[in-house]
Parts: structure tokens; sequence; C-alpha cells
């Protein structure tokens, strides 16, 4: 447990007398606490079950081999905890189900009980390692709860997914035929007349179908009074039923050179989906890089990357409105707002986001070392009082929050190095 977070709370006094910085440091510190009785209740529930399997051992060697019992200890350990803490049983398994997951790494349980992460962050890590067979496991499981102290949960599972990939290319395309495999739609009655759709589809084309769906969204009318979440709705079932044309949308497909080369497995990566298989970046991306392959609707392009930095090309232009060759590779770059912790996509004009100049045209060059993604909040956060960004030449981008406080995000790492955590 953060001992060290419970003194400083200790030592403060009511919440209405902090200073702004006394104020953020006893957030954070209520978080590690909070972080770590989470970990503490979760060792409980694994030491529950581990006592539970002990007694259902020591009943089975007692009373002999020929002994079949109606029921054991180990079956009914959730029921109990719901029980106890008054939730449904569902609830009660769910946190149980996690807890005896991340009992199968200790590394993940150290930095989980030291409160540096919570237990959102701690499932993620242990649903992306569960199917993983390599003898790398427990290493991947340490580094990623490393990186996790520093990062959002979305950027934790795309941080991972590529790892995963990497220790095994080839267990990673069985483990993506088998997800294909159970590609589905349903339907869930609700009430007061509307129903729930739900389509499990391949990612990259659950991608294309909500880019389409998106566009159709977006080119409503001006003065059209639905939102945006009841255009889209609306464009679905007008797109199924043949009452509107599917536009053509564009897929952006990152592939390292020597991946493309065939010199090596390293994952590729698809805007707005993540982390891709080697096998499935290359059909996707066609016979070369840098040309847009058609089928039907969607254009995939390619687009390369340098196997040693991860690199995209910066490219210059003399105007303020970048072009779509320049705007293409900034989003490209960015792959989502660069605010910290946001996930906003990057990967078209039609995501809410625009290209800002960090230091304002014409005092400020239309390059990609001046431009970066912002969704709208953010963008117009930028310019309000008390906030300020500087756009470094490498990409890296500083914030200042009004308080004073910095945090940096960085441009997406497409080829970056399988052991780094920060």
């Amino acid at each position: 447990m953060d001992e060290q977070a419970r003194s400083l709370l200790g030592s403060m006094g009511s919440v209405g007398s902090r200073t702004d910085g006394e104020l953020r440091d006893s957030l954070a510190a209520v978080e590690r606490v909070v972080n770590s009785l989470h970990a503490e209740q979760a060792q409980m529930m694994a030491e529950m079950a581990r006592r539970a399997a002990e007694a259902d051992a020591l009943d089975a060697q007692r009373l002999g081999a020929g002994w079949v019992p109606h029921s054991q200890r180990a079956e009914f350990v959730a029921d109990e905890i719901a029980v106890t803490l008054h939730c449904t049983r569902m609830a009660a398994a769910s946190r149980y189900a996690l807890a005896l997951a991340a009992a199968q790494h200790p590394a993940l349980m150290t930095s989980w009980a030291a409160g540096a992460i919570d237990a959102r962050k701690v499932h993620v890590i242990c649903d992306g390692l569960r199917d993983v067979s390599s003898p790398a496991v427990d290493d991947l499981a340490a580094q990623a709860a490393a990186y996790a102290a520093g990062h959002t949960a979305p950027e934790l599972r795309r941080w991972l997914a590529r790892r995963v990939i990497a220790a095994d290319p080839g267990m990673a395309e069985v483990r993506r035929t088998r997800a294909v495999a159970g590609r589905r739609v349903a339907v869930t009655p609700l009430p007061d007349g509307v129903s729930e759709l739900l389509a499990l589809l391949p990612s990259v084309q659950a991608r294309q179908v909500y880019d389409t769906v998106n566009a159709v969204a977006m080119a409503a009318d001006a003065d059209d009074m639905r939102t945006m979440d009841q255009r889209r709705a609306d464009a679905l079932f007008d797109l199924l039923c043949g009452r509107a044309d599917p536009p053509q949308v564009t897929i952006a497909v990152t592939i390292p050179a020597d991946t493309l080369l065939g010199e090596g497995a390293a994952p590729g990566e698809v805007a707005g989906v993540g982390p891709v298989t080697s096998g499935e970046a290359l059909q996707l991306a066609g016979a070369g890089a840098g040309t847009g392959a058609t089928t039907h609707d969607v254009v995939f392009r390619g687009l390369l990357t340098d196997p040693g930095s991860g690199a995209l090309v910066d490219v210059s232009e003399r105007q303020y409105r970048p072009s779509a060759r320049l705007e293409r590779a900034v989003r490209a770059r960015d792959g989502m707002c660069r605010f910290p912790g946001c996930s906003r996509s990057a990967v078209s004009t039609r995501s809410g986001t625009d290209l800002d100049h960090t230091v304002p045209w014409p005092r400020g060059a239309t390059t990609a070392s001046n431009l970066a993604v912002l969704c709208r909040h953010h963008h117009r956060l930028k310019h309000s009082s008390g906030w300020s960004a500087d756009l470094a030449p490498d990409g890296v981008m500083t914030w200042t929050t009004p308080s004073g406080q910095r945090v940096r995000t960085y441009p997406w790492a497409y080829d970056d190095p399988i052991d780094d955590t920060g």
C-alpha cells in the first residue's frame, strides 16, 4: 500500500484550504491510495481462491479416488464475494476473474499494489496477455505495468497489442483467424420501440463501415437539426436499404520498410484500428507503398516508415492551408488528438479534428514540425487563457497547464522498439 500517499494526505488540511499545487498533489495521492486498496482487495480474492482449492484437494485426498463430489468450494467463491460485498454475482465474478488473472503476473500485482496503476489498466494488461503462450509473457507483463503508469488505458492497449504480435507473429495470425471466425450480427430488442444492433466484424471492415456511415452523416445539410448520433443511425439504415450511395473512404496502412521487403515480420498499423499483423498489413497495402489500392468503395493507402526510427518524412509548404499530402503525413504521424490523454482519432478531416499551427501562421510555417492534430475541444483549449503548447522538431509536444504543470505527448511510434517502456 502507498504509505507515502497516505502520509501526504494526512499532513494536509481540509480540501478548501489547500493551495493549487497541494490540491493537484493530493488528487494524485488519493488515486494511488484507491489503486492500492483495490489491489489489496484483489489479493484477498486470490487468497480466497487458493484456500478453497486447497480445501477441495484435501477433501479429495481424505475421501479417496472414488469420491465424486456434488460440488466444490472453488466453484462458489464468487458467490461468497457477492454476498460479502452486497453486489450481483456477475459483478463479483468479474472482479474475481481479474484478481485471479492479475495474480499470475507478480510484477503487475506489485505495480498495482504500489498504486501506480488502476484496475482498468490491470484489466487491459490481463486481457491483452490472455492468449499469449510466449515464454516472455512475464517480461511483457512487467513492461506493460511500467508503461501503464504514465499512459492512458487506450494508449496501453495499443502499445501492448504491438508487442504481443511481435512476441509471436505466427500465433498472432492464428488468434486473428480464430477471432474473425466468430464474426456475427445480432439484434436485441429494448423498451420503447428501439433495438440494439450489434455487429462483430474484422477490425478493418468495422473501420470502413464506420467511416462510410460517418461520411454520409457529415454530408447532411447545414440546417439539419438531428444530432450526429441520430445522423449516423439514419445513415446506416439508408446505406443498408439502398437509399444512399456509399462514398469512398480512405484507410491508411503503415508498414515498416523491412516488413514490406519481406525481411522482417514487425507489425503494421491501420489508422483508427491500431497494430495489425504483418500478414494483414501486407494484404491491405497491396503491391506497393505510397499508392492507393482500391477495393470497392475504400482506398487503402500505404505509408512507409523507417525501421529504426519509425518516423514519417516531413513535408514543408509555403501556404496557410496544408495540402492533402501534408495533411495525410501529419495525421499519420499523430494518430490522434495530441492533447494528453485524448484518444480522438485523427484518421480524416471527418473525425472532428483540426490541423493546428502550433506557432500561428505566418509567423509559424506550414510544416509537419509546426502542425499538430487537435480535436475541436482541445483546439479551443489551446487558445484559452493559461494554456500553452510547444511542438519540437521531433514531434514531441509539451503542454503547460494554468497551474504550471508540464506534460508531454509523443507522435505515434509505428516501429517503436519492443523493449521501450516509456
